[in-house]
């Protein structure tokens, strides 16, 4: 691989050496198995199918961790009392989410991550896309931390 060439001074070869080296680098990084099993994240949307959609998607990569995922603000709040939790998933283009008793709540809970993800076009098929997948999984890679984290 060359280095230090500018684009012009590339031939076709190494220009598809290069493109294919750096294609197979992100698909190895993408396909590499995390262990989440340490990890306790409480979604909260109230739509049915953004709901069912976004666990299916943290579920799959987020491989062994705890996710449970609630309707109601009464719920979402009910689980933040009576469980541990280190991340909460919402969705705050849903009307009052940000301004909520629980947003309000869950940004004051110890070592806590608060994800904001637009569930609307979240689907399986396209966050297995590695260029997506590793976008979306380094909102839960941050490290957790004795203070609060937000992402």
């Amino acid at each position: 691989m060359a280095k230090n060439k500018d684009f012009d001074e590339f031939d076709d070869e190494e220009m598809d050496a290069e493109v294919e080296a750096q294609l197979e680098a992100e698909e190895n990084a993408a396909q590499i198995v995390r262990d989440y099993s340490d990890r306790r994240i409480l979604i909260w949307e109230e739509d049915d199918a953004r709901r069912e959609a976004c666990l299916e998607v943290l579920t799959d990569l987020l491989v062994g961790s705890t996710i449970k995922a609630v309707k109601t603000e009464a719920e979402a709040q009910e689980q933040l009392e009576n469980d541990d939790w280190d991340t909460f998933v919402v969705d705050f283009y849903t009307d009052g989410v940000s301004s909520s008793e629980f947003i309000k709540n869950a940004n004051n809970y110890p070592g806590s991550i608060l994800v904001a993800i637009n569930m609307g076009p979240l689907t399986l098929a396209e966050e297995r896309d590695p260029a997506r997948t590793e976008l979306l999984r380094r909102l839960f890679d941050v490290e957790r931390a004795n203070t609060q984290i937000r992402a």
